[in-house]
């Protein structure tokens, strides 16, 4: 699966239901996750520009701005994406 960040020029390869966050740390993607990656902030928002990562997970709804928003620590991947980091104030 394909993982193209638009606002770093960068693109990689992921696999099916592999965390974000943990992709992104993988390939030297700078996600910051302030909670240490337990849905309890949003220092590791994206914006998703085309393509699904799984479901909504209700414990990020809080954490977001808008309808386009996924936090990194909680979203998986099923498919081809284009993203753009979107972390809000830690």
């Amino acid at each position: 699966m394909k993982v193209r960040f638009e606002d770093l020029g960068r693109t990689f390869e992921g696999q099916p239901d592999q965390l974000l966050l943990e992709l992104c740390l993988d390939h030297g993607v700078d996600m910051e996750a302030a909670c240490g990656g337990f849905a309890a902030c949003n220092t590791c928002r994206v914006r998703v520009i085309e393509g699904e990562l799984t479901p909504l997970d209700p414990v990020e709804q809080p954490f977001l701005d808008r309808a386009d928003q996924r936090l990194g620590c909680q979203a998986r991947l099923i498919g081809d994406v284009r993203l753009r980091l979107d972390p809000g104030e830690a």
